[in-house]
């Protein structure tokens, strides 16, 4: 595997380096070390992240993966290399955590590759491995088990499993393509109007949502959290929501509205424990839902892009921190 791949993973690893430097370099509370430790760790998963978003990079992954008998140790033992860097370069390793995590990374890979000549639907083996890895993250055990990595070092590392381990072993079709078109901005934009308009006057109504105009605005604060959105919330969401929940169902159904309003809900249900009040819950997972199917109808109607739901995404979240979070 060469070529385009290596070119494109070290550019946007670089790239990468660079954003944790401008968000976390200057004024940081960090030591030296920690800071080094968090962006040799990080910035080759975004790198990979990112370089897998181009169709032609992820079929040259693939064909890789597919030739090379060898592939799976190396990939999973390359990603099992950045879980235990910060640990490393900082003291604090702990090979039974890094025991834990290598296994379950062989395991979801093994697994996916022995039953790559399936057809893809959401069969109970791909929705085992589905649970394995959002779950624990999405209830932050991840993070808890080991707090020196983060949010965001999980949110990219479950989002290249998933790529490499659905697409590049599995041979799964989800959609996960960077590239952008002019198609997925307006496909976007439309999206994002109408989920406004749906969710913003219940939203207000209800007093989930409080619109407020900020006082100060910083341009590159808010360019920064745009990019933060896209990247470890938007992006992993999308990508298990959309590209392997929805696209499972729809093989498994011959229902059309079955996959889009289970996917939906799904969604929804997800930020049932972002918040402790059962009447804040209830509107939360009611207002996620209705989101969630405006997701699933960008994704649809780019023909299966994740971008055009992974922009409409962020932009939702975006201005609701922005404009509707008081």
């Amino acid at each position: 595997m060469k070529g385009r791949f290596f070119i494109l993973w070290l550019i946007w690893s670089l790239v990468g380096a660079a954003l944790i430097y401008g968000v976390s370099g200057p004024g940081s509370k960090q030591t030296l070390m920690e800071f080094i430790s968090m962006a040799v760790s990080i910035s080759p998963l975004l790198g990979l992240m990112l370089a897998l978003g181009s169709s032609k990079v992820t079929q040259q992954c693939k064909t890789w993966l597919h030739r090379d008998k060898n592939s799976i140790y190396y990939i999973a033992g390359g990603i099992t290399l950045l879980f235990a860097i910060p640990g490393i370069l900082t003291n604090t390793f702990n090979p039974y955590y890094t025991t834990i995590f290598a296994f379950i990374v062989l395991a979801v890979f093994g697994s996916l590759k022995k039953i790559r000549s399936e057809t893809f639907s959401l069969g109970w083996a791909d929705l085992a491995l589905w649970i394995i890895l959002w779950i624990p993250f999405d209830l932050r055990w991840t993070t808890d088990m080991l707090p020196s990595l983060g949010y965001t070092w999980w949110s990219m590392a479950i989002s290249v499993v998933a790529v490499i381990g659905w697409y590049g072993f599995r041979n799964t079709e989800s959609g996960y393509r960077l590239v952008p078109k002019i198609k997925d901005l307006y496909i976007a934009l439309i999206a994002l109007a109408g989920i406004m308009v749906v969710v913003v006057p219940p939203g207000i109504i209800s007093g989930f949502l409080t619109f407020a105009i900020p006082e100060h605005i910083n341009g590159s604060k808010l360019a920064t959290h745009f990019i933060g959105l896209f990247l470890t919330v938007a992006l992993p969401e999308e990508l298990f929501f959309r590209g392997l929940l929805l696209r499972g169902l729809e093989k498994a159904t011959t229902k059309k509205w079955v996959p889009m309003m289970v996917s939906s809900l799904a969604f929804g249900l997800m930020h049932w424990n972002n918040v402790s009040d059962l009447s804040t819950q209830i509107t939360y997972v009611l207002l996620a839902t209705i989101a969630g199917v405006g997701y699933a109808w960008a994704y649809k109607k780019s023909g299966n892009n994740l971008l055009a739901a992974i922009l409409t995404h962020t932009l939702v979240d975006w201005i609701w921190k922005l404009l509707l979070a008081g």
